[in-house]
Formats: C-alpha cells, structure tokens, sequence
C-alpha cells in the first residue's frame, strides 16, 4: 500500500493522551486514498500508546495505512528523523499530536504537487488557536522567503509539505537542538534553493497552542534553547553564499533579549544584549538598542525596520 500513497503523515507523540485522538480523528477523516499514517511514540508514561493501538486497530483499512513505532531518544525532532526513514512515498508531512487538519488538507496538498510537478515544497498559510481560545491566521510567504521565514518562522512544521527527497538532502532534523527545530530545519530547506508553491484559499491547518508544549509560555523559561537553535542557524548560514544574513540572526537575538527583559529576566537580557554588542560595530550598537528597546517595551515591527536600517551593514 505504502508503493500506491503518495504522502506519509509523520506525527509525533509524547504524553498526549488526552489530546492526540483528536489529531488522529482530523487524519482519519482525510478524503485523499490512499494515505500512509506514521505515529511515533517518544517515551509516553501516560496512555498515548494505548490510544495509538486502539485507533489503529479502529480506522486501519487496505487504502489507509498506519504504522506505530518508538524513538526512545527524547525530542519531537528523533521521533520525526525515525518517522522519516520509514517512508516510500515522494511526499512527506510532518504534523503536530494536538493540531487539527481539515478533511481536504492532504488531497489539496497533493494536487498542489500533481498541478506544479516540479516544485519541492507547497505552503499554505494555518489557523491557531491560543492558550486563551483566541483566534488567527498565520501566513506562508514564498516572496524574500529566507527573509520572512527568519522573523516569522514561515517555515514552521504545520505550515508546509516538502518533497521526501528534500528532507533527506538537507540533513533531516537537527536531533540536538532542544527546540526551534523547525525553524532551524527551514532555514536549511531554504538554503538548498527549492521550488516552492504558496496555496492561496482558506486555511485547512487549525495549529491549538498548549501550554505544556516545548515553547511553553514564557521564552525567559528556557532561555538556553532558543540561543543553541540561532547559534545552529548561524553555522548554517556560514556554510552557505548568504552570510550577510547572520546580521539577521543578531537581530533575532536581540529581538530574543528584548523578550527576557519583558519577561522579568533582566540577567539573561543583559547577557545576551552584551554578547550581540560585542560584535557590533557603533552604528550597528544603536541600531540594536532600539531593536532592545521597542521590544522590551512591548512593540512590534521589527521585521519592518531590520533591513532599511542595516541593509549598508556586513
């Protein structure tokens, strides 16, 4: 069956019991035939196996395939590399245990890809649901994409379907990182000059934030991960005829610096301002000051500002 698909579903799932039967349901009631379903368990301690086994054993049929597996090394990122190396299909999505899919979100992808034979990526823009029943749009840009993907995370898990292949050349996930892995994983996919196809029409993703997530709530929780993810980045960027664009991650630290400091956490602010100054010429130290400022204070737009105010800069 898995020769006759032409996309696999990789999910992961860590203690999502409670939560995770309504991912699947949304899967089950795909209208694409056939379907490859990969469910990987990332050493639950609650029932989330038990519920995988039992919607399996529930909704499996010859046209809609469901394989179950384990990934004992932590992180959703290990859990997604071993999803990825048991497809055979040319197509792969990589969704969230808690996240909503309309009922014709594959088959639109995969006309996508039968419509535009020769992109390696299609993107749509997703719904969220915030901690507070709040809700918005998120969009998927394909213009100055490296750009976007930098300051809004175009690239985030939910917002697109790449090619297998693709997966596979640059590198699958970055099982280091304890989190951002997405946003360090588009940066790559980008570096790697794909094709790449925005699906306009409404949202077919419903993305249901959780406070137990791995982004938590408060970015001064776990100020150590989103550096390790920018430092990741920067190697990356190293490696690639886009340097110039390691400005950009210092802007993002200092967007990062600006958050701490709101948070509270005034030492990591410090810290993490200090290291950005020390490698800043003085026009780029103002410039990054007011970056601090308009954020700590609760602003926006720095997207906006980055490239006027430091496109003469290296």
């Amino acid at each position: 069956m898995a020769s006759e698909a032409q996309i696999s579903i990789i999910i992961p799932v860590f203690n999502r019991g409670e939560v995770v039967k309504a991912t699947l349901d949304s899967v089950a009631k795909q209208s694409l035939r056939p379907l490859e379903v990969i469910l990987v368990d990332n050493n639950s301690t609650d029932n989330s196996l038990e519920v995988l086994n039992n919607w399996k054993q529930n909704v499996e049929a010859n046209d809609f395939h469901v394989t179950i597996l384990s990934e004992t090394k932590p992180g959703a990122a290990a859990a997604r590399n071993r999803g990825l190396k048991e497809v055979k299909t040319p197509y792969t999505m990589f969704f969230d245990s808690d996240d909503i899919m309309h009922p014709t979100h594959a088959q639109r992808i995969i006309d996508a890809f039968a419509e535009n034979t020769d992109i390696d990526v299609a993107g749509a823009n997703v719904n969220v649901k915030t901690l507070s029943g709040a809700k918005s749009e998120y969009r998927f840009c394909d213009k100055d994409i490296l750009y976007n993907h930098l300051f809004h995370a175009t690239f985030a898990t939910q917002r697109y379907v790449a090619r297998t292949s693709l997966f596979r050349k640059v590198g699958e996930w970055d099982e280091s990182l304890p989190a951002w892995n997405d946003y360090e994983l588009g940066v790559r996919i980008l570096l790697a000059n794909p094709k790449i196809k925005r699906l306009k029409g409404n949202a077919t993703v419903t993305v249901v934030l959780q406070e137990e997530s791995i982004t938590g709530t408060k970015f001064s929780a776990k100020p150590q991960c989103w550096e390790i993810a920018l430092n990741a980045i920067d190697k990356a960027l190293d490696n690639s005829n886009l340097q110039s664009m390691k400005k950009y991650i210092e802007v993002r630290r200092v967007i990062l610096a600006g958050f701490y400091q709101r948070e509270g956490a005034i030492s990591d602010a410090r810290r993490l301002l200090k290291e950005v100054m020390s490698r800043s010429g003085w026009y780029r130290k103002i410039i990054m000051h007011l970056f601090f400022n308009i954020i700590s204070r609760g602003g926006r737009g720095i997207a906006l500002l980055a490239r006027p105010l430091l496109c003469f800069t290296k």
